[in-house]
């Protein structure tokens, strides 16, 4: 069976406010972004009939509770995981007559990424040793995805003979957009250069902090509609045009031989899939949604997505084509280091290439863009991943 290609499409996209500590509740924050994006769709909340979640409290009983608040019928379509890979899913569940309206959301309000979460939680319960922990987990060594990156960031420098100030032109090229964007983080800051970057403080090296995504509060919200339904709703539908999505190990745990190798692994994989089933090249997309926790993981996807050769991430980084007016713009909002990291910030980049599609990006508009690819990652540096390839008419 081929994939439902232009059966199903965006038509609805909402951020709420991405900032430090915002007032509400990651319930509240991702009920503001449903209630926005429907509205960006022109479509009533009585119409949703599925679910894609990426919340914290992902649970059976949290999506019953939004059934419950989303119109009281039942949802016949549920999935959880990274945002571009369940808008691949919920447009492949709407091509198969399983639903109809698919909504995808989550919000974030008060919980940490980083080693505070844990700090935090020690200090409620006044604990004065060191906190327990599962079997195989990731916290024990507390610096979270840091130190992890940090040793993955090594690890391709050496192996590519990769200077260091080529990965950092990266948090410059986010920082530029994010001046362009009135709602980043960091864009207000202003610009920022390499020397920047590098005379930023060490956090666990070689990354300095301007190589470390954000850590604050906000949310968002995605509506995915049959073909039928987005005719008549308030915007240009951007189509779904194909995807994937793929998952393998590391989960901030282990290391798999060769830990990074030319067979690629989860992002390989999803990228074969999603370009295959949408019958789009990698010189056809105009703009790009990549995951962006730190500069090498730009690196090492732009290198298993196939838009340059193995090891010459740095490269591709370094010769600009990243920026507006490059080959490959890509985070055009500022991306995770300079617009937000909202604790699972995966549907960020989708929102993002669907204004570019519809031409809503004022000063950072990519020229005639029609078509983009958007990488949602997490939990790991080879980890979780979800790959939409999107286009409008």
């Amino acid at each position: 069976m081929t994939f439902p290609s232009r059966k199903a499409a965006i038509v609805g996209v909402y951020n709420t406010k991405q900032a430090k500590m915002l007032e509400g509740t990651s319930w509240t924050l991702a009920l503001e972004a449903i209630q926005g994006a429907l509205d960006d769709a022109g479509l009533k909340h009585e119409q949703i009939d599925g679910l894609g979640s990426m919340m914290y409290d992902a649970s059976l009983r949290a999506q019953q509770q939004w059934t419950e608040q989303l119109g009281g019928h039942p949802i016949t379509f549920t999935s959880h995981g990274m945002a571009a890979g369940l808008v691949t899913k919920a447009a492949a569940a709407i091509g198969a007559g399983l639903t109809n309206v698919v909504c995808i959301y989550f919000g974030n309000a008060g919980v940490r990424a980083g080693p505070s979460k844990q700090r935090a939680s020690m200090e409620a319960a006044q604990i004065a040793k060191a906190p327990r922990v599962p079997d195989w987990d990731f916290n024990i060594h507390g610096g979270y995805m840091t130190a992890w990156y940090a040793l993955w960031t090594r690890r391709y420098m050496d192996q590519f003979n990769a200077p260091y100030e080529n990965l950092a032109e990266y948090p410059v090229i986010a920082r530029h957009h994010a001046t362009l964007n009135p709602a980043s983080i960091m864009g207000e800051r202003g610009e920022i250069t390499v020397q920047d970057v590098i005379d930023s403080p060490m956090i666990s090296d070689p990354l300095h902090r301007l190589d470390c995504s954000l850590d604050n509060d906000g949310g968002y919200a995605i509506i995915v509609a049959s073909a039928e339904i987005a005719k008549d709703c308030r915007k240009d539908p951007v189509w779904v045009l194909g995807g994937g999505e793929a998952m393998y190990t590391d989960f901030y745990m282990s290391f798999t031989d060769d830990w990074i190798n030319d067979n690629g692994q989860a992002v390989r994989r999803a990228s074969e899939i999603a370009f295959g089933n949408s019958g789009i090249s990698h010189d056809e997309i105009d703009v790009t949604g990549l995951y962006d926790c730190f500069p090498v993981t730009m690196a090492r996807n732009l290198e298993e997505m196939g838009f340059c050769k193995f090891g010459e991430g740095h490269e591709f980084i370094k010769e600009g084509h990243l920026k507006l007016g490059g080959k490959l713009p890509a985070n055009t909002d500022g991306g995770l280091l300079s617009h937000s990291h909202c604790g699972n910030p995966s549907g960020l980049p989708v929102v993002e290439v669907v204004k570019q599609l519809r031409g809503e990006c004022d000063q950072r508009q990519v020229k005639d863009a029609k078509i983009g690819a958007v990488l949602s990652q997490g939990f790991a540096v080879h980890g979780l991943t979800g790959i939409s390839i999107l286009g409008k008419d």
